[in-house]
């Protein structure tokens, strides 16, 4: 069967054309090597990125811990990028993060598992403060915006004596991603971080810049300056509102009091905008919470002799004297226990209150001494004036400048024609003539499309006029019956553009 084959294959490719054994053969090789490709593409490794945006030394580092690990890896980017089997970049990564080859994972906390004897205190020193920048380092890399950190810290040694003490500081050198920035809350917040990981750290002595050398908080402090003038003018406006508002109420009174223009009101207030918050305890007489009373009572005779002597000694001796003793027992306790009775009194000061009034009313005119008295009252009145919180009112009476004062007498009215500007007789002269031009190029248009429009039903007259003429001369030369030259075309032509009219020629020749 096997030979069959063979000879059927073999009679097949000898009764082939030499062309068509050449497309075959090329064809067969094109999908052999096809199949080869194919293969090692998918037999082929993927490679990923490992470390990206490496610096020359971090990249010599970790090449030769895969040198050492024989892991087949791929340099791109110039070096900065680092490729390896998309199987193994996990486990690589692990492994570098643990062999502390990352530029971002540093020296932390992890310095002390190792138990060193012999150290030294300045070593140890020197020890806490590389960890305390490794575990910053590392915290602030975590952010999306950050790429590489860098914390340098200054740590003094405590002193017992307190000209010696230094304040610690912080410098902080931050590599950002391409096209990012920190906001003014992460700056802060870094700030925050960096104070709260250091004792005695206050936020003048840290200093933050990235690899561009721009401090970055700087604008902190700005912000800070400005927060602080803008509530300054704050303040200062609503002082003012205030003090318009009051001076408006003692203008109207005064204006209808003594007229409109005849009195000046000036009023200067100090408000104060500090809030105060003042907590009272008091502690009342209490009452009885409980009671506890234990009385007791006794008596005991005994008979024996002095203490000290013979009588208390063993052997037959005789005592001095014999006579009977006796004492009584009698003891009292009281316990009584109070509720201490407590009132705590918390009273918050709102800003804004007001500290003392400075008011100046000036009159015109020579007054006398009862009418300034009483224009005073109401002008206190109507202020709030309290002379206990230190308050200033002071009313004169000034004669006051003519020529300061409004008028609010009518001026006589003289009855006169009006007169009519000249600008307003050039303006109607203007406006004619721009309407007569108007109504010279809506005449001259009408006119125009008058024209126009005859002109075309003339046209169409004439266009009527002679294709009637054709018409009627092309009907005669049938009804006739002359040949003429071309007379089959003209018939044709003549059927296909009217044929209503060419059937009912056909049927006059019928009916004749």
């Amino acid at each position: 069967m096997n030979g069959g084959m063979l000879d059927k294959s073999y009679q097949w490719w000898q009764s082939l054309k030499q062309p068509q054994k050449i497309i075959l053969i090329i064809g067969c090789t094109l999908i052999l090597v096809t199949i080869v490709l194919l293969a090692q593409l998918t037999l082929r490794p993927t490679y990923v990125p490992l470390f990206t945006g490496l610096q020359p030394g971090d990249a010599g580092k970790i090449v030769e811990k895969l040198e050492s690990d024989k892991t087949p890896y791929k340099l791109t980017d110039n070096g900065k990028t680092i490729l390896v089997p998309e199987t193994m970049v996990y486990k690589q990564r692990i492994q570098m993060a643990s062999a502390g080859v990352l530029h971002t994972s540093g020296v932390g906390f992890e310095l002390f598992d190792q138990q060193k004897f012999g150290i030294t205190e300045f070593e140890q020193h020197v020890g806490f403060q590389r960890a305390l920048q490794g575990e910053l380092q590392r915290t602030i890399a975590q952010l999306d915006e950050v790429e590489q950190a860098r914390v340098h810290l200054v740590l003094p040694r405590e002193s017992v004596f307190v000209d010696e003490q230094v304040t610690p500081s912080a410098s902080i050198a931050l590599k950002l991603k391409p096209n990012k920035e920190l906001e003014p809350n992460q700056v802060r917040g870094i700030q925050s971080l960096v104070m709260g990981s250091v004792q005695g750290l206050v936020p003048e002595n840290i200093h933050i810049i990235d690899m561009a050398g721009n401090v970055l908080n700087d604008s902190l402090e700005l912000q800070s300056v400005e927060q602080l003038s803008a509530s300054s003018l704050e303040r200062y406006d609503l002082k003012r509102t205030f003090e318009k508002e009051l001076e408006s109420r003692v203008q109207q009174m005064l204006n209808r009091i003594l007229g409109p223009g005849r009195a000046v009101a000036m009023i200067s207030a100090d408000l104060d905008f500090d809030r105060q918050e003042t907590v009272r305890t008091e502690h009342g007489p209490g009452a009885i919470l409980s009671e506890h009373t234990l009385f007791e009572e006794g008596a005991d005779d005994t008979t024996g002799g002095i203490p000290g002597i013979d009588s208390e000694m063993p052997g037959d001796t005789m005592p001095f004297a014999d006579a009977p003793t006796g004492s009584g027992y009698s003891r009292e306790e009281r316990t009584t226990n109070y509720e201490v009775d407590t009132t705590q009194q918390v009273t918050v000061k709102a800003p804004g209150s007001i500290r003392n009034l400075s008011v100046s009313v000036v009159l015109d005119g020579d007054l006398t001494q009862e009418n300034l008295d009483s224009i005073q009252q109401l002008v206190a009145a109507a202020v709030g004036y309290s002379a206990a919180r230190g308050d200033q009112l002071e009313v004169h009476g000034i004669n006051f400048n003519d020529a300061s004062i409004p008028s609010f007498e009518e001026p006589a009215v003289v009855e006169t024609p009006p007169a009519i500007p000249a600008n307003y007789l050039t303006i109607a002269g203007l406006a004619a003539g721009v309407l007569l031009l108007l109504l010279l190029i809506i005449w001259f248009l009408r006119r125009r499309a008058r024209r126009h429009h005859e002109m075309l039903l003339a046209q169409q007259e004439d266009e009527e006029a002679d294709q009637g003429a054709a018409d009627a001369k092309d009907e005669r030369q049938l009804v006739i019956g002359t040949p003429q030259p071309g007379y089959r075309t003209l018939i044709k032509q003549l059927a296909k553009e009217k044929p209503a009219e060419v059937v009912e020629v056909l049927k006059v020749w019928l009916r004749e």
